[in-house]
């Protein structure tokens, strides 16, 4: 079977990326598939992550970033210009491989439009690695009418194209439930990258409490540090580390000033070592807004540490069984997850215990357990053709 796999640029290094080369090397390496990873915007840049000797990579150099260096007119021109060259090349490729499927990694609309443009010649799968309310455009708020045109056109054209698509994969069942007035989405979640073999058992509390993540709107850091006022006047012995980086992170440090925060609260740079700092913690907080599927809860449950965390729309409750291996709190209220973590570090028994589930049950995102469904969904399109 070949199958091609698109994806603008693979030069960052990001969990979404890393997932891809993770996915890309299992199926050429543990299921022998013939696969092309293809890009237009990688340049001379390093794919960051090591990919399979036997997957092939191929750049096909076409920087729609560019057309920003333009005016008005000419960027419309350039785009335009940018988008035959790339659905002529996408049309090239699959024709010179003879491609069984091929897969848009991301729902932007060059992608959707390349593959719509395939026709019956193959198989097509659309993955999202967002919610919908991210992807459409959000017309709440808009009073512009011709803005709102503009939007409601732009939402009915990615509707159409999600249609159009083969199979359409969600990370979550209720991203899958978001969608299904569209089109009846299929649910493959995101593989764990690494399960470490081995724990050091320390029956010791490190009173420390982690978290890890874009330091953005999304991520909710603002709404973690509200809740950790009220957590270190009850616990000042304990303290919250983040690791990450982002456009927040100055309004971040000036909060934990005005809070009074300093010896309670370190932000740190995101690290590669990331495994190492959640098995030196004691649980795991996630404060986000939403997310496509909360990938750090997983990692730090194979760990051994339970995670809290608000039940926003839509991983968490997918990854975390409530009151069994971490705990959910209602999105956005600071006070209740400002609780239960205190109930985590009033209870260290069912802490430990929690974390000794968390360890066992997210070992259903391993690879081998998540690219078998993979697996299925490809013979399955194939037995159609």
């Amino acid at each position: 079977m070949t199958i091609i796999y698109l994806y603008r640029s693979l030069a960052v290094y990001g969990g979404i990326e890393r997932i891809f080369i993770d996915k890309i090397n299992y199926l050429a390496e543990n299921l022998g598939y013939k696969i092309y990873i293809v890009t237009w915007e990688q340049g001379t840049h390093p794919i960051i992550h090591p990919l399979s000797p036997k997957a092939t990579h191929i750049d096909l150099g076409i920087l729609f970033y560019k057309e920003y260096t333009y005016t008005f007119i000419k960027r419309m021109w350039a785009h335009r210009q940018m988008e035959k060259l790339f659905f002529k090349k996408i049309q090239d490729l699959v024709s010179d491989t003879q491609a069984d499927i091929v897969i848009g990694a991301s729902c932007e609309f060059p992608t959707m439009v390349g593959m719509n443009l395939l026709g019956n010649s193959v198989r097509t799968i659309l993955e999202s690695h967002s919610m919908r309310k991210s992807i459409e455009k959000d017309i709440e708020g808009v009073k512009n009418p011709f803005t709102r045109l503009a939007f409601r056109w732009k939402n009915k054209q990615l509707h159409r194209l999600v249609q159009q698509m083969s199979a359409f994969v969600t990370l979550t069942r209720n991203d899958a439930r978001d969608w299904s007035e569209i089109t009846d989405a299929i649910v493959i979640p995101n593989l764990l990258h690494y399960y470490p073999p081995e724990l050091t058992i320390n029956t010791s509390t490190h009173k420390r409490v982690i978290s890890a993540g874009r330091l953005t709107e999304q991520k909710g850091y603002d709404l973690l540090l509200a809740t950790w006022s009220i957590v270190h006047q009850q616990h000042p012995d304990w303290t919250l580390e983040i690791y990450g980086d982002g456009e927040d992170r100055e309004m971040l440090s000036k909060q934990i000033e005005e809070k009074s925060l300093q010896t309670a609260v370190y932000l740190y740079h995101a690290t590669p070592d990331i495994y190492d700092k959640y098995m030196q913690s004691d649980f795991y907080v996630m404060s986000s807004r939403w997310e496509g599927f909360g990938l750090v809860l997983a990692e730090a449950m194979s760990c051994g540490i339970p995670c809290v965390s608000f039940d926003c729309p839509h991983g968490p409750s997918d990854i975390i069984k409530n009151g069994e291996d971490g705990l959910l709190v209602e999105n956005g209220n600071v006070e209740q997850l400002a609780k239960n973590i205190g109930y985590l570090i009033e209870h260290e028994d069912i802490r430990m215990e929690m974390g000794r589930k968390a360890r066992e049950n997210v070992k259903r995102y391993l690879p081998e357990n998540v690219m078998p469904q993979w697996q299925k969904l490809f013979e399955s399109l194939i037995l159609k053709n």
